[in-house]
């Protein structure tokens, strides 16, 4: 016997009710029984949302004389508990960060690379979200959005209550303060087999 409920769940929302809809749905399944049946319970929750809005960045003075240059900004953000029962086989990953220009800028295309990292609290090392690099000739708008090409399971640093995030950005960057809003998009899966 093997069941494989699946949650949709709106990319814009922040809030952990996959994961806890997910709990429902396992003790719901073992408390069926199996009835002498191997039982499997597979799901995934598509999209997790933590977003910090008004990041502002530091404008560099005579920048457009300078050609490209580099700076970074560091702050911390609580993360939403997703509550997942300990005996599951689960997995965090971050698959993407979206930008959204607010003010200061009308978009992203002055950005040539741009990293960012997560350190959750007691994190020995930071965590890679996403290495951006501008392809020759391309445009961005407002909104960037950046897929990471290498995520990593995270759910160890995700217990933590909150992460140092630190965004690294080069390019011909803005003469006078800019700000952005950032959303970081978290996808999961979980498995129970009794």
């Amino acid at each position: 016997m093997k069941n494989k409920p699946s949650f949709l769940r709106s990319p814009s929302s922040a809030s952990p009710a996959p994961a806890r809809r997910l709990a429902v749905a396992v003790a719901t399944f073992l408390a069926m029984g199996a009835g002498g049946c191997a039982l499997s319970v597979e799901a995934d929750v598509p999209d997790v949302a933590v977003t910090q809005h008004g990041i502002s960045m530091v404008g560099v003075p005579g920048a457009s004389a300078l050609g490209d240059v580099s700076t970074h900004l560091t702050f911390k953000q609580s993360l939403p508990d997703m509550n997942l029962p300990k005996d599951l086989d689960s997995s965090v990953k971050a698959v993407k960060v979206d930008l959204v220009a607010q003010s200061g800028i009308a978009n992203f295309d002055f950005l040539k690379t741009m990293r960012i990292t997560m350190s959750p609290d007691g994190s020995p090392a930071p965590i890679e979200l996403i290495n951006y690099e501008k392809a020759d000739g391309a445009t961005t708008g407002k909104t960037l959005s950046v897929d990471s090409l290498n995520p990593v399971n995270i759910l160890d640093q995700w217990k933590a209550n909150s992460a140092v995030f630190d965004i690294q950005v080069a390019g011909q960057l803005p003469s006078a303060a800019w700000t952005m809003d950032m959303t970081v998009h978290f996808s999961g899966s979980v498995s129970y087999k009794y």
